[in-house]
């Protein structure tokens, strides 16, 4: 199970190669996030084959693969359009919605990934540790929305996202002290996982935020923002594999 955690770090080393391929690092950057995007949703697909439709993490991670089925579609729209050298293939508002339901769809499976844990008895803290979960990320993410705002205007993507990431982070929470309750058992590394890819979404957010403040060189700036972000869609990649190994039959 730890050497999943090899998987989001290599592919983010693999993505820092697009700092040395000067202008097509664009297209390089997002065929990256279209392999990762892909690979995430159909792997949490098939974790979801394993559960039965009436069992509550069988919807969990249906709704995960819907929010990284969308986001392989944004990205792929993407590049489709820097390939054909124009303009988005879809207005900015068409784009914006498939965003916002993709932060909708994982906002409500980790929403049920909380409510399923309940069930078993076994959360700590319950709705008490979503609320200083919440506290958590709105300081957190606070910060991100303040200053995109300040240096870039009402930006619709980084409110989206970072607000997106702000509920992850608020219902993760719980599940995160699950996963350190079950100390090294084998649902730990899937909550574990889980947690570890809202908080590289955040880290995300944060670095949007103050990459222009801090100096960097546009081409490293860029290729760090791009490494954390494949980072984080493949820390719920492997959330699906922890999942499928600590629980293969519903």
């Amino acid at each position: 199970m730890k050497r999943l955690m090899i998987i989001p770090f290599g592919c983010a080393a693999v993505a820092a190669i697009g700092m040395t391929l000067g202008d097509s690092s664009a297209m390089f950057y997002r065929a990256v996030l279209i392999a990762a995007a892909f690979v995430t949703a159909v792997s949490a697909f098939v974790t979801t084959s394993k559960f039965l439709p009436g069992d509550k993490l069988y919807a969990s991670w249906l709704f995960v693969g819907i929010g990284y089925t969308l986001s392989t579609i944004r990205y792929s729209l993407r590049l489709a359009a820097m390939i054909r050298g124009g303009g988005d293939l879809l207005p900015r508002t068409a784009l914006d919605l498939m965003l916002v339901l993709q932060n909708l769809a994982i906002a409500i499976a980790l929403l049920m990934f909380v409510r399923a844990w309940r069930s078993t008895g076994l959360t700590s803290g319950g709705w008490g540790a979503i609320a200083v979960g919440a506290v958590i990320a709105l300081v957190i993410g606070g910060y991100p929305l303040v200053q995109g705002f300040q240096t870039r205007g009402a930006d619709t993507v980084l409110l989206i996202s970072t607000l997106g990431d702000v509920i992850g982070i608020a219902l993760i929470v719980p599940l995160a002290q699950s996963a350190l309750a079950l100390r090294g058992g084998l649902l730990m590394h899937t909550w574990l996982y889980l947690a570890l890819c809202e908080f590289f979404w955040m880290l995300y957010d944060i670095w949007l935020a103050v990459r222009d403040s801090l100096g960097v060189a546009p081409r490293a700036g860029t290729g760090i923002e791009q490494m954390i972000r494949v980072a984080a869609i493949l820390f719920a990649f492997i959330a699906t594999v922890a999942q499928r190994r600590a629980a293969p039959r519903s």
